[in-house]
């Protein structure tokens, strides 16, 4: 069984939260893998999700730009990308591409990538609450996250911090505190527009050259 994990994102642009994210899971499954002593599972692959809109946001930069700087981003690691949504018609939910990511790959383990606000917000998305019969959900949780009270009845029935029990079972959540750098897309954006030199630190070399030779937030 192959184990395949997807971070989703408008990736606009890719930033070093989004690798942080993708690249630790990589490697957290990979060492799981090298000492399962039952061998339930073969290999390992993430990828990079890009949306082709997002239902509560504005239209995103041209999904070729989108594109290449994800393809840059990710030159010399271990993540792939998945163009999947792209080819869709927006807006495109995520029930809808978990539904199709169960129906090409029905005997894998499937894990949808996400931070904790939008674990918070899956009771709000389009049948979120059926997201869990296709998908396992891993989740980056901030330091100041209360399970009690912070999550809806049915994340809190699923949710674990043993990735042991995790990966074997289906429909579960996994809370993962490993500290990633906070960040968003639209802060980054405003970095560039302002021209905002801080706006370096989150994006590797070649994406921000890439950013920069095409005037991209310009």
């Amino acid at each position: 069984m192959t184990i395949r994990a997807f971070l989703g994102g408008s990736f606009d642009p890719v930033h070093l939260s989004h690798l942080q994210m993708a690249t630790h899971v990589h490697q957290a499954i990979s060492q799981f893998i090298q000492n399962d002593p039952r061998g339930q599972f073969a290999q390992i692959d993430v990828s990079l999700l890009p949306t082709a809109g997002n239902p509560f946001k504005g239209k995103p930069t041209a999904d070729t730009h989108r594109l290449e700087m994800l393809h840059l981003a990710t030159q010399g690691t271990p993540i792939n990308i998945d163009t999947h949504e792209l080819t869709q018609t927006p807006p495109v939910y995520t029930i809808n591409t978990a539904r199709h990511l169960r129906q090409i790959y029905p005997n894998d383990r499937l894990i949808f990538i996400m931070g904790q606000d939008s674990l918070h917000a899956l009771p709000t998305w389009k049948d979120g609450d059926e997201i869990l019969d296709f998908v396992n959900i891993w989740a980056f949780m901030r330091g100041d996250f209360k399970p009690v009270g912070d999550l809806s009845d049915q994340v809190l029935e699923n949710l674990t911090d043993d990735l042991g029990e995790f990966l074997p079972q289906n429909g579960r959540i996994y809370q993962d505190s490993t500290p990633i750098t906070a960040m968003s897309s639209s802060m980054v954006r405003k970095m560039l527009t302002d021209h905002n030199p801080e706006a370096r630190q989150f994006l590797t070399k070649m994406v921000l050259d890439y950013i920069d030779k095409h005037a991209i937030y310009a």
